[in-house]
């Protein structure tokens, strides 16, 4: 439980986080227009905001004069994430995995426009994959976004399915049956949907509450995989995170 904060703040900061909370929430490049109806405030007062944030690199504006979040405050989000144990306790399992395929495994968390990798074990081949910490994926395309969209429902999931859905005019009824057979072996798969050549399978990671907090993901070039079901990999993919969850106190399906 955090502690409560008391004493005075400083006003005008607060307000400025409230206004790149608002931005974020959004997830699209906003005019300041937009901004400044969502934050019901002048837009006289609110351009006053976005340029200290744009100076500071937490908001980028971009040739069409709108604004998006910036490299600085991602950078900021990852420092955060590197505090978390999962980061460091996840470190051997990614390193025996890779160490026994000699391919890239990813550790990636579930962030506001969805997954995101964290962190990575490169492969000692010639040709690298390429995806680095930092990189948002897909959920609805990528072998990790689809784990995350089995096992954690919620509102905020379902809608950026949807819209993945739409955008893309995938077949609803198709994605969400492979979503239940993906809760049923455990495991994700994808070829050529998150990077051209690149295919991928990801496991999930639970906690003691048995919610999901992350997920490992092996991926390499098509072709170069086996990702078949009774496949190496999977069984070591699947073993070592069963491992890491247990290892949080997963109590078991």
């Amino acid at each position: 439980m955090s502690q409560e904060i008391k004493g005075q703040g400083i006003q005008s900061l607060e307000v400025g986080l409230a206004i790149l909370k608002k931005i974020a929430v959004e997830k699209r490049p906003l005019t300041i227009t937009h901004i400044a109806q969502i934050c019901e405030m002048p837009k006289s007062k609110v351009h006053h905001y976005l340029t200290s944030f744009c100076r500071s690199g937490f908001l980028q504006k971009g040739e069409d004069l709108k604004y998006t979040l910036g490299s600085e405050l991602v950078l900021l989000g990852l420092e955060a994430v590197d505090a978390m144990d999962i980061n460091e306790l996840a470190l051997p399992y990614l390193q025996e995995i890779s160490d026994a395929l000699n391919e890239t495994v990813y550790l990636s968390l579930w962030g506001m426009n969805g997954p995101f990798f964290i962190r990575y074990i490169e492969s000692k081949r010639a040709i690298k994959i390429g995806i680095r910490v930092g990189s948002q994926v897909s959920v609805t395309k990528s072998s990790s976004g689809k784990v995350f969209a089995a096992f954690l429902r919620n509102e905020e999931t379902e809608a950026l399915i949807k819209k993945e859905l739409e955008e893309d005019k995938m077949d609803s009824e198709l994605f969400y049956q492979e979503l239940q057979e993906i809760r049923e072996k455990g495991y994700a798969q994808s070829d050529s949907t998150l990077a051209p050549g690149v295919a991928g399978i990801s496991c999930p990671i639970f906690n003691r509450n048995n919610q999901i907090m992350a997920t490992v993901s092996i991926l390499a070039l098509s072709g170069t995989l086996d990702i078949s079901e009774n496949s190496e990999a999977i069984r070591l993919l699947k073993e070592n995170c069963l491992k890491l969850s247990m290892l949080l106190r997963f109590k078991g399906y």
